[in-house]
């Protein structure tokens, strides 16, 4: 189980909120941005630009494609799991909350 979205449940939510879609969506958006660091013409979807994306693509490397179903499944199994918590966490305003209830084991 690789958790490593996990840490970034926010940002993946923001970015589906900015593109529309649902989180699920959004942690798919989120790896492709990562992905696409550095690719000319490739899509960036908005929503966490003020991240990092190099630094993210470093920390999720190798973005296999084997790694990559890995942390979309674990991160899904993961939010569906605590859901409710994470967003209360959001409602409150406590994002740290948020990623503290995604990357606890």
């Amino acid at each position: 189980m690789n958790k490593s979205l996990n840490k970034y449940v926010n940002d993946i939510i923001s970015i589906a909120g900015a593109n529309d879609k649902s989180w699920d969506v959004g942690a798919n958006m989120f790896i492709a941005n990562a992905k696409n660091v550095g690719v000319e013409g490739a899509e960036h979807y908005p929503g966490a630009d003020h991240l990092d994306w190099a630094a993210i693509a470093a920390d999720l490397a190798p973005i296999t494609p084997a790694a990559e179903a890995d942390m979309l499944n674990t991160f899904s199994k993961d939010y569906r799991a605590r859901m409710s918590e994470v967003i209360a966490a959001r409602k409150a305003g406590d994002y740290a909350k948020a990623i503290e209830v995604m990357t606890r084991e």
